[in-house]
């Protein structure tokens, strides 16, 4: 896993509490505000939550996934730091459970960008050009390793 540096991560993890303390429900709703975007950007990231079967069914699939998504966000955040061994053994995981789920390596960039949109929108105001940065850089390093491991 690529390292990232000591600032990135205080960046992001200011900027995720700061998010994350916003809201009583804030995992569904950061969750599904993040889930809507990817889908806005990339229409074929519905279907791994179930939408080709209806849209009841998807939808389901994505409430559940919403706060799957945003606590995952919060348990590798918390892990960031020295010991990447332990982090790349997570993040093994998450990538061959989502390689069993037919996630394309693909919808990873959009994803990227559909977790800052959300973090912005519970901030209530834009991120600074350095804290967009941090979430760039965490976030490459962080879904890098989980497609290491779809795609192996």
């Amino acid at each position: 896993m690529k390292e990232v540096g000591y600032e990135q991560i205080a960046t992001v993890l200011e900027t995720w509490d700061a998010a994350r303390f916003g809201s009583k429900d804030f995992d569904n709703e950061f969750g599904m505000g993040a889930l809507k975007r990817l889908f806005e950007l990339q229409p074929r990231a519905k279907k791994v939550f179930g939408y080709d079967q209806g849209e009841e069914v998807g939808k389901s699939h994505a409430t559940v996934h919403a706060t799957a998504f945003a606590g995952l966000f919060d348990s590798v955040f918390q892990m960031l730091g020295p010991d990447l061994e332990f982090i790349e053994d997570i993040l093994g995981q998450v990538g061959r459970r989502h390689k069993s789920m037919g996630v394309s390596p693909s919808f990873f960039p959009y994803m990227g960008q559909a977790l800052v949109h959300a973090v912005e929108k519970y901030l209530g105001k834009s991120l600074t050009a350095e804290q967009r940065i941090a979430w760039e850089e965490v976030y490459d390093s962080i879904s890098n390793e989980i497609v290491k491991n779809i795609l192996q």
